[in-house]
């Protein structure tokens, strides 16, 4: 009995050293329970794999709307910008899909996990370079395209931003930084790691129009 028990023992201590390095590497607690779902703007759980739009929740006057934008700096480097126009029905940027980087099968999003952010296949390749959000390493931490699914400056996770809104979230990086807006350049407003986080609502491309809530 005492030779099965110090086995048993001697599995799982093996089992639990070998598999922790490479669940930490992806985000993935052994030791807890899986985080709660993500929920778009219906109060569904968001889905990974599926186009949505990310909706800045920024107070605003009337008929002004605000969407994130890619703009190209100079060849080669696309940087991400809030936008905030005069627009009717409002603008709604490009669609974007998470693609988690852990082991987890589950197809919704789950908050403070690490995840890929991209632009949506079908769009042509108009920037020239990969659609995968990353953040520029350097002086100025901006958040640009060009990224690859398996490099760490292109891991975010999505937390929670507001105890009283469950919809409301926003993006941090893998260095533990939230993402915010710099508006260093002529008043750009781009998308880097800031000390503020920039809040966000995920609203689903098929709802059509996006408009400012």
């Amino acid at each position: 009995m005492e030779a099965t028990t110090l086995f048993t023992l001697s599995f799982l201590f093996l089992f639990f050293t070998t598999n922790y390095g490479v669940y930490a590497s992806r985000g993935i607690s052994i030791l807890d329970k899986e985080p709660p779902a993500v929920l778009d703007l219906n109060g569904n759980e968001l889905q990974k794999g599926q186009d949505y739009y990310l909706l800045p929740s920024i107070l605003l006057p009337f008929l002004y709307t605000a969407a994130i934008i890619p703009g190209i700096y100079r060849p080669g480097t696309t940087w991400l910008q809030l936008e905030i126009e005069v627009f009717t029905y409002g603008i709604k940027g490009l669609p974007v899909t998470f693609s988690p980087t852990n082991l987890n099968e589950d197809a919704s999003i789950h908050v403070s996990t690490y995840l890929n952010i991209k632009y949506s296949n079908e769009l042509p390749p108009v920037f020239g370079e990969s659609p995968v959000w990353k953040v520029l390493e350097g002086f100025e931490p901006f958040v640009t395209l060009g990224g690859a699914e398996e490099d760490r400056s292109s891991w975010f996770k999505i937390d929670k931003a507001s105890e009283i809104d469950n919809r409301t979230y926003k993006l941090v990086s893998s260095s533990g930084r939230d993402v915010g807006i710099s508006n260093r350049t002529y008043g750009t407003k781009r998308l880097a790691l800031a000390d503020e986080a920039l809040s966000f609502y995920f609203k689903p491309a098929k709802d059509g129009l996006a408009t400012s809530k």
